[in-house]
């Protein structure tokens, strides 16, 4: 239990937190696991024992009849939140002889904490619990809204896009995502690109591995498509734009779907998923109809036949304006703690910033972290980094 009568160490507090949390998995049903519930009740806990029991739980149900649960708490009497974002959801561990801790263990070495999902979205989970443990209510410019919201890592469905539809977030008020930066967190993101997740399904003819004149191989004729597909986004889609790194739209061939067990059988169906992170200025639906197009020519050569379904289409929106109330009021807070000039970026990674921006709301992802540990073995966060974080919100929510 957290004892609030105490006054406890900010370092052992995150860890305590890290620990009861990560244990808990939380993984989209759409990636093989239960959902967000069980971690969500252990943060509504975890406000209970600090002293906060006015949050509000938002739950819907999602295709697969699991309640997908958000838990929104707002401190203060100000006229404007400062809302701070974080999803509560996490990805699979993936190959378990990859990792060397246990995924879902806090692990503690020096200051690290190791674990799945504590860079991602953990360390905003961790950050916002300790600002709250230590509020200063009396001093606060800004009311502090925290929001631990469901189904990031695949579309926002169910969390943030569900929450936006309720009257909780104020068009002026101040937006915060933690949940993407850079290891001196000099860079605040205020423009994301276009996210397409695209499931393509290959219809073959299944049959003995040799006697292949009896069957049409789905492996190869996925493979060939593919390859045709990659090379026509590639060639198509070549512009760039410096404020993103990388500066260019990428299209990946990612998850395969099992197709046969045995050696020996020449498989008739093949799925594959691409991902596609876009620049802003390309239109989906461009995008859209060219492979649509592919998908025509190929199915009049091939005896296989190609198909397709989006996975998530997301069009990016118009980026945060620099010179908004929150890039302005963060830039200044970083230059205070950290004595150094930010800078604006765009990332190719989907936050929920994107669906504020797409309400006319301003939102900036900022956070101080590692870069490429999010989705990796051994995934980890550092406990100093949240709390210098911590110094640089408490300089925009508090008064001078």
């Amino acid at each position: 239990m957290i004892n609030t009568e105490e006054k406890s160490v900010d370092n052992d507090f995150v860890i305590e937190v890290a620990r009861r949390l990560i244990p808990i998995k939380s993984i989209s049903p759409e990636s093989g696991g239960d959902g967000e519930s069980r971690r969500a009740e252990e943060i509504c806990r975890i406000l209970d024992e600090l002293g906060y029991s006015d949050y509000k739980k938002y739950e819907t149900t999602d295709k697969h009849n699991i309640v997908r649960p958000s838990v929104i708490l707002k401190v203060g009497n100000c006229k404007k939140t400062l809302w701070l974002i974080s999803h509560i959801d996490t990805v699979p561990e993936g190959d378990l002889s990859l990792w060397k801790y246990k995924p879902f263990e806090a692990t503690v070495e020096g200051n690290r904490i190791y674990g799945r999902g504590s860079s991602d979205d953990g360390q905003a989970v961790f950050l916002s619990l300790l600002i709250l443990k230590n509020l200063k209510k009396e001093k606060l410019k800004y009311n502090l809204g925290l929001a631990f919201v469901a189904d990031e890592e695949v579309g926002s469905k169910y969390g943030i896009s569900f929450l936006l539809e309720k009257d909780i977030f104020k068009r002026d008020d101040l937006f915060i995502v933690p949940d993407a930066g850079t290891e001196d967190g000099l860079e605040i993101e205020i423009a994301e690109k276009s996210i397409l997740w695209i499931k393509f399904r290959t219809m073959g003819k299944q049959y003995h591995a040799s006697m292949p004149a009896e069957a049409i191989n789905a492996n190869r004729e996925t493979m060939k498509f593919i390859l045709q597909l990659d090379e026509m986004l590639h060639s198509k889609y070549t512009d760039t734009s410096d404020i993103f790194n990388p500066p260019y739209s990428t299209f990946e061939p990612t998850k395969h779907e099992k197709n046969v067990d045995n050696v020996n059988t020449i498989p008739g169906v093949e799925v594959q998923y691409v991902d596609c992170r876009i620049l802003p200025k390309y239109h989906l639906d461009q995008v859209i109809k060219d492979i649509e197009a592919l998908i025509d020519n190929f199915n009049k050569t091939s005896k296989a036949k190609v198909s397709y379904e989006l996975f998530q289409k997301e069009q990016a929106p118009n980026p945060t304006d620099e010179n908004s109330t929150v890039v302005m009021e963060l830039k200044e807070a970083i230059r205070k703690v950290k004595g150094k000039d930010p800078r604006v970026v765009g990332i190719g990674g989907g936050t929920c910033a994107a669906f504020f921006r797409r309400r006319g709301m301003d939102a900036a992802v900022w956070s101080t972290t590692m870069e490429n540990v999010a989705h990796q073995p051994d995934e980890y966060c550092i406990i100093d980094h949240i709390l210098v974080d911590q110094k640089v919100i408490e300089e925009m929510i508090y008064s001078p």
